[in-house]
């Protein structure tokens, strides 16, 4: 959400989403009809967002799961159709920041999490600081991005990279 209010962009939580659409929380969808529904209800509804946002052409912050990209339909949807940033931290960093009863760091997702556009290492910053340097990242890779939104991006904020 950082990302999306220093961009001026629009922001969307996949889950929250979903929750909005079909009134359970991913939580519940997987206590009640398994981890295997929840997926596809979640496939569906990132190709919405993500048609959605193609057809009206404005820039988008989308927050996913970290199991969402381990689906390989959905990878490929992710991949080719949007300009992604992986967040990475460390399993010392997460240990702090997770209560535990959250899930655990499964370094088997770490390959396909670098799979990434780009890679923003998240320890000791806070979620303004993670922001802009994915903001620094996406001007400095300027062609993971679309003429409108790197105009967008070198006017929005600080002014600064």
């Amino acid at each position: 959400m950082e990302l999306a209010r220093l961009l001026e962009w629009e922001f969307t939580d996949l889950d929250r989403y979903i929750e909005g659409k079909i009134g359970r929380s991913p939580e519940a969808i997987i206590a009640e009809d398994g981890e295997v529904r929840f997926r596809a209800v979640e496939a569906e509804a990132l190709r919405d967002v993500v048609i959605m946002h193609q057809l009206t052409g404005e820039n988008l912050v989308l927050a996913l799961g970290g199991g969402t990209i381990m689906t390989t339909s959905v990878r490929n949807l992710i991949l080719k159709d949007t300009v992604t940033v992986y967040l990475k931290t460390s399993e010392e960093e997460l240990r702090l920041r997770k209560s535990p009863d959250e899930g655990r760091w499964d370094p088997q997702r770490a390959p396909v999490y670098e799979l990434a556009s780009l890679t923003v290492t998240t320890d000791g910053k806070t979620p303004q600081e993670t922001a802009e340097a994915i903001r620094a990242k996406l001007i400095e890779n300027k062609n993971s991005i679309n003429e409108q939104q790197r105009e967008h991006l070198e006017s929005s904020g600080s002014g600064r990279p």
